[in-house]
Parts: structure tokens; sequence; C-alpha cells
């Protein structure tokens, strides 16, 4: 008898199937990788040796992340991804015209014209998490659930599901904390996340999903997210759609090989592989200089009546307030809190500690407001100005150093401003991705039972007597690379400071990209009470001098308070309606879903007595632009009104003529 066979070496599975010489399925087999894929193949090949006899397979394929651990000798075919998936689902189902394909590290949507008789279009995800197994694995695992409980209990929540952004592993954390803390009940926290998976890889496609839709891959089957998917579809299509799960979804791409061997007329050997997988060899790379910082800050007594400037920046993570003195040159006051989820909680429980630190021994003359929610708590507070974080990095720095360029890494964005004599030239923020932020640490540093805050992480990193290359990607992947480091033995003083490399390393190549930067660079942020991270970006930056501030923490929120002390010369009193009336302030909160894009925006409104609504919650600034909807003048509105509207003819057409222009007359006017 001959045979052909199929081997899908994925990041997560590994998966066989053998056919016989009518295509018929023989044996089919899966093995989980955890310490590497040539011992899954190994686990694999020898199961299947006690079927049949290895030297009666005549040809066989490979795909998948793992394909290289198959020796070239031994002549197996390698083949891509998408062609085996096509030929493997295609062997059954013929008339298929669109493949969606979600495993554990990637997914792809495969568009069909004539099966393998015409070109087909291949679109996927980049080098991220979320729309991935991994990604509801990581979130199944932070609930405490498993995942064959997991599409039983999503499928079983009632009315309408909240939202959570098809985006970034990472940062689908804080929502998960953000909807527990609201309350939320666990079935619809896992519909949320299958909404979300389904969005996500929705949006690879552009346009209508041409039936019928096929879903193959280990996330197949989990039917919550089937659900979700088919409702995407359908909202896309302008119809009702069923996305559709072939048998055999989990091995149709090993399947798909087999075939192409069979057709291929190849010859291949097939054995059992020997020995172990070889072991990761890292690129060694120096290690870690300890750095020296400010002394820990102590706030000044105030036994007087002071005129101080209130700055706050509220965050998609913390929320931070600080008063300056009359100068603008010390700090009075000030305070850093988690957001949670809850930006006014947030503010009122920061005002409060503010508070009981200079009670009514200060007297604020200005307040100003930045960060992601400076809209909704600008309004609530009364704040003389809000600014953009870019804008009020900016000013900040330039009390430190107004020739240095700023790096700004915050708990889920990170910022780049760069200055020629004084002036900014050019700035950049990282993508909706954890990579090169502070949850990149956090997240990692989580897995490795180790804690950022008190200086932990970075005592272990400067044990370390060299560091190794752990590469510079989406966090959740990394967490793989750390887990093979561990396996490998690696101490974990060299993984904490290989992580901090990696930080680095991340916002240099995915924020500052080619850009070139200034021979002066200020570090701000509070990632860079991690002295760890500092030292990285040192080494990563050398020859530069780079300046980490005592109140690095806070500096968005020190140029929100200088901004509002220059703000405040022009105008006679402040409107900030202070600490006592904002921290006992009622308001009360509406909430509604943007359909303008795939994330699916859960937007809040803002309500307070005898105030404007304010809206807030979007991930752009579609609504957390401006507090009113209406549509504001441009420049272009202005050059046609000059052009068209505003033309009155205010003398007589002639001298001899009697007729006056009406005031709703109007001039023709003519543009060559």
């Amino acid at each position: 008898m001959r045979y052909f066979l199929g081997l899908d070496i994925g990041s997560v599975n590994a998966k066989s199937v053998l056919i016989d010489e009518n295509a018929c399925i023989v044996h089919l087999d899966i093995e989980r990788i955890t310490t590497g894929p040539r011992a899954a193949v190994i686990s694999l090949l020898s199961r299947l040796s006690e079927k049949v006899k290895l030297d009666e397979i005549v040809s066989a394929g490979v795909s998948g992340s793992g394909k290289g651990v198959i020796p070239q000798e031994l002549n197996w075919i390698e083949y891509s991804s998408p062609l085996a998936i096509i030929s493997g689902l295609l062997n059954s189902h013929p008339h298929a015209k669109t493949i969606v394909q979600i495993g554990g590290q990637s997914s792809l949507v495969i568009e069909l014209e004539d099966g393998l008789k015409k070109p087909w279009k291949v679109s996927s995800n980049p080098l991220c998490a979320a729309g991935t197994g991994r990604f509801l694995e990581q979130q199944a695992y932070r609930l405490g659930i498993s995942l064959e409980d997991f599409s039983r209990i999503a499928l079983g929540t009632e009315g309408t599901a909240p939202r959570i952004a098809a985006r970034c592993s990472v940062f689908a954390k804080t929502d998960l904390i953000h909807l527990q803390q609201k309350g939320a009940p666990v079935e619809s926290i896992l519909s949320a996340l299958s909404d979300s998976v389904a969005r996500m890889v929705a949006s690879f496609k552009k346009g209508a999903f041409e039936a019928p839709v096929y879903l193959v891959g280990g996330v197949a089957a989990n039917d919550a997210v089937l659900k979700s998917l088919s409702e995407a579809v359908s909202g896309r299509n302008g119809d009702r759609a069923e996305v559709l799960v072939p048998e055999g979804y989990l091995h149709i791409e090993a399947q798909g090989l087999a075939l192409l061997a069979r057709e291929s007329g190849r010859q291949s050997k097939v054995t059992v592989l020997q020995g172990e997988d070889a072991r990761q060899r890292y690129f060694v790379m120096p290690k870690l200089e300890r750095v020296s910082q400010h002394d820990g800050w102590k706030p000044p007594r105030i036994d007087k009546p002071l005129i101080g400037y209130l700055g706050v920046d509220v965050g998609s993570t913390s929320t931070k307030a600080v008063i300056l003195d009359e100068t603008g040159k010390a700090v009075i006051a000030k305070n850093y809190l988690m957001t949670a989820g809850r930006p006014l909680d947030a503010v009122k429980e920061v005002f409060r500690n503010l508070w009981e630190q200079v009670g009514d021994n200060v007297t604020i003359a200005g307040a100003g407001v930045t960060g992601s929610g400076r809209y909704l708590v600008g309004s609530f507070i009364g704040a003389d100005l809000i600014k953009n974080e870019i804008t009020a990095q900016t000013r900040s720095a330039e009390d430190l150093d107004p020739e240095a360029d700023i790096i700004e890494i915050g708990g889920q964005d990170s910022k780049l401003v760069i200055k020629r004599n004084g002036v900014v030239v050019d700035y950049q923020m990282n993508k909706a991705c954890a990579a090169g932020t502070g949850s990149f640490i956090d997240e990692l540093a989580e897995m490795l039972d180790v804690s950022v805050k008190d200086g932990q992480f970075a005592n272990l990193a400067f044990q370390a007597p060299h560091t190794i290359d752990l590469g510079s990607r989406c966090a959740a992947f990394m967490g793989q690379a750390v887990a093979f480091a561990q396996q490998e033995g690696v101490p974990i003083e060299i993984i904490t400071a290989s992580l901090a490399n990696s930080i680095a390393h991340n916002y240099l190549s995915k924020v500052v990209e080619m850009r070139k930067l200034g021979e002066k660079v200020i570090l701000t942020g509070a990632v860079f009470y991690n002295d760890a991270v500092v030292s990285a970006f040192q080494q990563a930056l050398e020859g530069k001098k780079l300046i980490v501030p005592e109140h690095k923490e806070v500096t968005g929120a020190i140029g929100a308070a200088l901004l509002a002390k220059e703000e405040i010369r022009f105008s006679r009193d402040s409107k900030f309606k202070g600490f006592r009336m904002v921290a006992e302030e009622d308001y009360t909160v509406k909430t509604f879903t943007c359909n303008r894009c795939d994330n699916n925006c859960t937007i809040s409104l803002l309500e307070v007595l005898d105030e404007p609504p304010t809206f807030y919650g979007s991930r752009c600034d579609l609504y957390d632009s401006t507090v009113s909807h209406e549509k504001k003048t441009t420049a272009l509105d202005d050059r046609e009104g000059l052009l068209f509207k505003n033309y009155q003819e205010q003398s007589r057409v002639g001298k001899d003529d009697s007729r006056l222009q009406t005031p709703d007359s109007r001039l023709l006017v003519g543009i060559p």
C-alpha cells in the first residue's frame, strides 16, 4: 500500500494526516507543542509508525512555522499554509468561495474565485495576537475558564454583550478588568471576547464575504466565535449569512498537504526524527549597567496661604494630578491613581487626596487638563484649558531642556516628540499595540511572578551577567518566547534584563522607526521608574544624553498646569470648581455604541446638572474631540463665505442708476 503524509507544524499544535492512494484518510493525529516543535513531530511520527510502515509513505508535505525541523535530506515538500488550506477544503467542499482560518497565533481570510484554477487573495493579521486562538486562551485563563467551557458559557449570555475592542490582547486585559469592576457577568464578557475576535478577523477583508464561507482551524471548535463570526459576516453582507464548519476542520491544512504530496509525484523519506530539539541559540548582548535616579520626592510643608496651578492628566490606565506653586517651578502636591475604567471616579479620588494634602491653604488660579479623557474631565472639573498630550508633554519638557527630544511611555501608549532649535518638527505615537509600553513589562513580569513596582524586576535585571535577544514583537507572543527561554534554563535575571532591552528595542523600532533623534533626550512616564528600562534605553541610545525628570510620572500634568498658568493671564478668574465640589459632585452616565468602524466603541454620555453633555469612550477623536457635535467653522468655510455669501453691494450700481442693492443681494463671483 502506498501512503501520503501531510504535517502541519504550527506555533501551538502539530497536526498530521495520512491518506492512501484513493485520497482516503487513514490516520490523523495532533500533538501540543510544549518543549519545541521537534519533540512534537517525533511524538506524531512515533505514533504513526505504530499504525503503518513508514517506508510505505511515498511522499510527504509540510507547512507551518515549525517546518524547518524536517531535515532537507528527507526531501519533504514545503507548501504555503494558504495553498494547503485551500487544497484540503476544496477536496470535500469544491464550491467554497471564502475560507476563514483562525489558528493559535495566526488568522487568514482567503478569497477564491474558481478554486485553484485562478489566483486567490489572502488577507492576514499582522504580528499580533488579536483575532487568534492565543487571544481567547489568554483571556479565558485570566477569567479562570477552561477553553472547553468557554463556548458553552458564552452562548448563555442574555441581552447585548458589552464591547471589547478588536485590538491588542494585552489591552483587552484592561477592558476585562473594567468590565469585572462594573459587575458584568462572566458569560457577557466571554461573549464580548468572541465578538472581538470575529470583528478583528472580519476586518481583514473589505466588502462582502462571498458565500459559502467556511471556518477552519482550532478556533472553529468554539461555537460562540462561530456565532459571532456569522453575525459579523451577515452585517458585512447586508443579509443573513451562515459561516460553515467542515468536518475535520482542525486537520484541513494537514489534509491539503497530503493531497498536494500525492499529486506532486515527488519521492520523500519518512522516518522518526532522532534527538531532542536543538537548544535555542540566543544572540548574547552586553549586561545592563545600573543607573542612578533622583531620591524619593517629599512634598513641602504648607503653613501659609499659597497661589497654585493645577494640572490633570487622565490616561487610559492612570490618572495623575499635580499642583505647582505660583512661579510654576516647584511641585506643591501630586497624586497618581489607576483610572480603572472610571475616569470621573478616579479624578474625584485624586482630588480628595490633594485636598487632604493642601486643604484651604492653596488657591487654584488656573487648571489645565490633558490625556485621553481630557474633554470629559475638563468639563467635569471646570478646566480653564484643555490640551492634547503632545502639547502638554512638550511644554513640561521646555523647562527641563528646550532643545531635547521627548520619549514618553505610558501604560497603553507611547509618544515621541522631535525638536530642532526648540521647535517641534515631528511627533509620533505607537499603534494599537502593547509592544513598547508599560503594559508590555507588566504583562511579562506577571508571567514571571516578579514585581515591577517595588524594584524587584530592576534588581534582578542588574544581576544578569549579560542579556539575550528575546525579540521585539507582540507582548502576547513574547510570552511564548519567555516560556521557551525558561525551558532552556535561562536564569530569571537574564530574562528580566532582556525584557527591559525588548521594550527599548520595541519603542525604537515601532515609534522612532527611521527618525533621527537629537543629542539630548528626555525620558518621561512612570515606566522610567524602572531603572532597568532606563539602562536599556541608555544602552540602545549610546552617546546621547538621557534626562529622567524627578516627577517623570506626572510630566503631562505638569505641562497642563504650566499651560493653564500661561492661559489664565488673558482671563480674569479661573473656572475651576474646587477640589471639594468636584469630589462631591453627582453625575449620570448613559452609553451607546458607535458603529463607524469595526471597533464598535461603547460611548458614554456624561450629564451633570445645568451643564452641557460630554461624550467619551471612543478610541478615536470622533466623540472625544469636542463637547458639542455642531459643525465647527473651518478655514474652507471662511473662504466659501468670502467668495460666495458675504458680498453686499453698498453703493449705487451706477451714477445715474437709482436702483440700490438690497441687503439680500449677492454679487456673482467668477473664478478662472
